[in-house]
């Protein structure tokens, strides 16, 4: 596997990070909307999964692949279960994130319904466990947020500080794994000799189990995004297939691309749609494919965007333009 450079940026301090806990838990408060009917719910595809939880780590700093496997191993991503009903366990974990203990300000029928906010419940909880170092438990190495093995005690506390807690290692192996939904990376768990009687040291901190593995936003390569395929000239109203290429190789359906629709209004291109497209594998690229209508006559313009995720920053493609015709 290859090892992550490490990023030169300044490093996360442990008051930066307990900073960010406060803000995260702070703005958590939001307005319920008005719940949909028993069942009625439907898992999104991994792909906007993934996006999400790419998503929600990056804005704390947290590498993307811990929150993947987090997710993975509470919820193997998802929030609803086969009824179409909020996902809630037998002793009363909710959602993706499998939220059991709620935290003050967070509204509980939201953790329920909005994968976003569950999301984010989640990933604050984990920054606050995060905060317990060096009192509850040593800190990890530089302490920095953007280093992989720096989080495993803080992983240990998502699921509870328990003698012989197995959890951080499950984690970890997910994290190399990657079942098919990211590319998986093998980073290096706090060896067992290290812990006392099942537990993390009494001490401040210890050293960074070796080889280290780094992820920051700034460094990361942006996939090639072909520009879309398509008919110059459709109907109103008359489905279409619009097509492209995303490299390098992905999963099938672990990269998520997104086709963005634009209409010329006179003067400008205004946004008017995101098409989720569906993807396949395809020698060394992945094939992305989107069929669709437009019911408005006129000039559009279609761009392909991948989200970042834990390998790539985001990326949009050339556009396309289609003309509407009544």
């Amino acid at each position: 596997m290859t090892r992550i450079a490490r990023p030169t940026t300044p490093v996360t301090t442990l008051l930066a990070a307990a900073a960010l806990v406060l803000m995260a838990l702070a703005g958590l408060v939001a307005v319920a909307a008005a719940p949909a009917a028993a069942g009625s719910y439907v898992n999104p595809p991994p792909a906007e999964i993934r996006a999400k939880l790419a998503k929600a780590a990056a804005d704390r700093l947290i590498p993307p692949r811990i929150l993947y496997a987090i997710a993975y191993q509470e919820s193997t991503w998802r929030q609803f279960d086969a009824n179409g009903d909020p996902l809630i366990s037998k002793d009363g974990g909710i959602g993706i994130m499998q939220v059991t203990t709620i935290p003050a300000g967070v509204d509980a029928a939201l953790l329920k319904t909005d994968i976003d906010y569950n999301i984010a419940v989640g990933r604050d909880i984990l920054l606050a466990k995060w905060g317990y170092a060096p009192s509850v438990f040593p800190a990890i190495g530089a302490g920095d947020t953007r280093c992989y093995e720096d989080w495993f005690f803080a992983v240990w506390a998502y699921n509870g500080l328990t003698a012989n807690n197995q959890y951080p290692y499950k984690i970890w192996a997910h994290i190399a794994d990657g079942h098919g939904l990211w590319t998986g990376l093998a980073v290096t768990p706090v060896p067992a000799s290290s812990l006392v009687n099942g537990l993390p040291p009494k001490v401040a901190s210890i050293a960074a189990p070796q080889p280290e593995h780094w992820w920051s936003p700034t460094s990361l390569p942006k996939p090639a995004l072909s520009a879309p395929r398509a008919q110059k000239r459709v109907a109103a109203g008359d489905r279409f297939t619009v097509s492209g290429t995303l490299s390098p190789l992905h999963p099938a359906g672990a990269h998520s691309v997104e086709l963005q629709l634009s209409r010329w209004d006179g003067s400008s291109w205004v946004p008017r749609r995101t098409v989720l497209t569906t993807n396949r594998d395809s020698g060394s690229v992945t094939r992305w494919a989107a069929t669709f209508a437009l019911a408005k006559a006129g000039r559009w313009k279609l761009a392909a965007y991948a989200p970042a995720d834990a390998d790539h920053s985001a990326a949009t493609s050339s556009p396309a333009h289609v003309t509407v015709v009544r």
